[in-house]
């Protein structure tokens, strides 16, 4: 190991020191890059690395306008109208309320990439209804925290780590997608399977509403019995938009000859942006204010996105200048090279590690992909693909049991209980869909 390498690590591991100690995650990577750089005597290639990332359109565009439209979701209660559509059928079935539950979180998570959104857009319809049919509120909280922050998505093109591998592979951003689909699926099952018998098998919980979160917005009696089917399709549509017209359907020619790699998921965005605001329109009186109050929520989600993300994306970009500086990323890079198969097993292993000690998924997860992909995908872009995505996925799965993860805040808020009984339900579950994924991503 030479001693620019030795830096690097010893850097790293006051890095996760700092983030246990509370310090904000983009601090630590923005002065751990910083440190690294100024090791290797070359400064400048941070501040490099930060300007070159700050104009990517193909880095901010998609996760910026992602988050914008989810805005605009919540506005117009399109977000609730799909989450009571789903849960209907969860009132007639108990025997499906945690496996149903943890699958509405999950295709919420597809249509709102924010797993606390998610959450929030969930929490208060599935808590109130679990506990009226006698699940305890710690049943519901593993329930949508599993749900709303295990994998789903992953599958929603503006989801950082897609972008984040797509720009380190250059691959096709369907492709990427089709990648993770097994591996997902089956941590996602595992985690959720497992904690449906942990659940019936050792938290069948209260009798009637006992234990009731006074601070939970409304109960299962409340709920509407009608929806909105306009609504409820308008969260996913982006999504489905964007699978229908991949170019090897060719569904729509002319749309091909202005676009041969597909539409920007931008222009999805606001295309669907603009659909919303069409169908919530009530009469011509208020259209004006319509329109401007939906605008200013597609730009405040813009803004939103950028600061809670593109800012970690951009700490993210400086941590690994400093790397590259040390010259750690290409010893690494030639590691994962030469073992494949150890590669697999360890890019989500260390990735969940990461995301249990900084609470979030999208800065390992990301990190990953913009380090160590682009070595490999010049040749090997299939083999850089499998590793971006798995060290995704073990992100997802480490950020649902991290005691510092916001949505883990939330959802203990919401159902009022404690985060470590929280953990504590969701950690076997969760181990069990990281080893899914590993066996299946080295066997496969």
């Amino acid at each position: 190991m030479t001693v620019h390498i030795a830096a690097a690590l010893f850097v790293s591991l006051l890095a996760i020191g700092a983030i246990r100690k509370g310090l904000d995650v983009r601090f630590v990577l923005l002065a751990a890059g910083f440190l690294m750089a100024g090791i290797a005597g070359n400064v400048w290639t941070l501040f490099n690395a930060f300007q070159t990332t700050v104009g990517k359109g193909d880095v901010i565009g998609p996760i910026c306008t992602a988050m914008g439209y989810a805005f605009v979701l919540k506005a117009t209660g399109a977000d609730r109208e799909m989450v009571l559509l789903l849960t209907k059928p969860l009132k007639k079935l108990r025997w499906l309320m945690v496996p149903g539950g943890c699958l509405i979180g999950f295709v919420t998570n597809m249509a709102i990439t924010s797993q606390t959104a998610s959450a929030a857009a969930l929490g208060p319809i599935l808590i109130p209804l679990m506990i009226s049919q006698r699940f305890s509120p710690l049943a519901a909280a593993a329930t949508l925290l599993v749900g709303c922050s295990v994998g789903g998505n992953l599958f929603n093109p503006g989801e950082p780590d897609i972008v984040a591998i797509r720009n380190a592979t250059q691959a096709d951003v369907s492709g990427i997608i089709n990648s993770v689909v097994v591996p997902n699926i089956i941590g996602f099952l595992v985690a959720t399977a497992v904690l449906t018998y942990l659940i019936h098998r050792f938290h069948k919980a209260s009798t009637a509403n006992e234990g009731n979160p006074a601070n939970t917005p409304e109960t299962a009696a409340e709920l509407p019995k009608s929806t909105n089917i306009a609504l409820a399709i308008l969260p996913p549509l982006p999504v489905i938009i964007l699978l229908l017209l991949q170019p090897n359907f060719n569904l729509i020619p002319p749309l091909f000859e202005i676009y041969p790699q597909g539409l920007f998921i931008s222009t999805v965005m606001l295309i669907c942006s603009g659909l919303a605001m069409a169908f919530t329109v009530r009469g011509s009186a208020g259209l004006v204010k319509h329109i401007s109050s939906l605008t200013v929520e597609f730009f405040e989600g813009m803004g939103y996105g950028f600061a809670k993300v593109i800012s970690i994306i951009l700490a993210a970009a400086c941590f690994i200048a400093g790397l590259e500086a040390l010259g750690a990323i290409k010893e690494t890079s030639a590691l994962l090279v030469n073992y494949p198969a150890l590669a697999v097993a360890l890019s989500p292993l260390l990735t969940w590690i990461l995301a249990i000690i900084c609470g979030s998924g999208t800065a390992p997860s990301v990190s990953f992909s913009a380090s160590m992909l682009p070595e490999i995908a010049r040749t090997n872009v299939g083999g850089a693909i499998q590793l971006g995505t798995t060290a995704a996925i073990g992100a997802n799965i480490g950020r649902t049991m991290s005691p510092v993860s916001a949505i883990l805040l939330f959802t203990s808020t919401l159902a009022n209980v404690a985060t470590t009984e929280i953990i504590k339900l969701v950690s076997i579950p969760l181990v069990s869909a990281l080893l899914a994924v590993i066996l299946y991503s080295v066997f496969s």
